[in-house]
């Protein structure tokens, strides 16, 4: 995927009708240490099967031969071959398959995304389309909607894949939906839980881009961000909330996790991190 720069930052595009192309571009290519141009492979039913009876084996490259042997199929599989699923039924009546046959929609939508790996992403929802607009739905043979058809179009965020970008019919706007975990029971040791949809931040930015702190250690510390654009301002958006999209430009320090949201008519710059990307609670600096 190709990255601009944009109010001094290297950002990749999302929501502009490019960053919609090319965002998942990084599920055609095989995955290895150095950049691969080679294409995924489609696998057949068979090596799909394959595929999920080796991940469930506990292989290591350093077993026996025969462990060796199984463990060098089983990442070839994970780095070589296409996941995603693709669609089933007949024009407007569109449902989606997985790669080893299982019906993952019914065939009643008009459109469905396809951009997830269907062995080992764990989605809860998908953006589904009526043809009138794009809606949020329950991943599974019973499809349950879990927001109108509202949308002009949906992203999902690729990595985490926790966030909806949706650009809202009539005003065109970008916001941001998320999905949230919620305990069904008080009991610490067995607790069940439940998933809905929440929303982050309402329809109010002409575009989102991705940007990230430069971590070591990810685990640790988060990486990944989102810069928000109405017209010639700009503000940033988190896991946590979103700032105001009322600043010229911003700076990050990747060591804090933190930024500094700058406005040309003001002196002194509003600090925030990752957690508060908002500001509240922090400091004037």
């Amino acid at each position: 995927m190709e990255e601009i720069e944009l109010f001094g930052r290297i950002v990749c595009p999302i929501t502009s009708p490019q960053g919609q192309k090319t965002y998942y571009d990084h599920l055609n290519y095989r995955r290895s240490c150095c950049q691969d141009s080679s294409r995924r492979i489609i696998p057949t039913l068979e090596e799909a099967e394959e595929y999920r009876n080796l991940k469930k084996e506990n292989l290591s490259c350093l077993g026996d031969l025969q462990m060796r042997k199984k463990y060098k199929k089983l990442m070839e599989y994970e780095h070589n071959y296409d996941w995603r699923p693709t669609k089933s039924g007949e024009p407007h009546h569109v449902g989606l398959v997985s790669t080893t046959g299982e019906q993952l929609l019914p065939n009643i939508f008009e459109d469905v995304f396809t951009e997830f790996d269907t062995q080992n992403d764990d989605l809860k929802f998908i953006p589904v389309s009526n043809g009138d607009g794009w809606a949020i739905a329950t991943l599974g043979p019973a499809a349950v909607l879990m927001t109108e058809f509202r949308y002009n179009a949906i992203v999902l965020e690729r990595w985490e894949q926790r966030m909806f970008f949706v650009q809202d019919k009539e005003t065109l706007k970008w916001g941001v939906l998320r999905t949230i975990c919620q305990s069904s029971n008080n009991k610490p040791r067995d607790r069940h839980y439940l998933y809905t949809i929440g929303s982050i931040m309402p329809c109010m930015a002409d575009e989102i881009y991705e940007d990230e702190f430069m971590v070591e250690d990810t685990e640790e510390m988060p990486s990944l961000f989102f810069m928000l654009q109405a017209g010639n301002k700009v503000g940033v958006l988190t896991d946590f909330g979103y700032s105001k999209i009322i600043y010229d430009r911003y700076e990050t320090n990747s060591e804090e996790c933190s930024f500094r949201l700058i406005r040309n008519d003001r002196k002194r710059a509003l600090r925030a991190n990752w957690w508060s990307p908002d500001g509240k609670d922090r400091e004037i600096i």
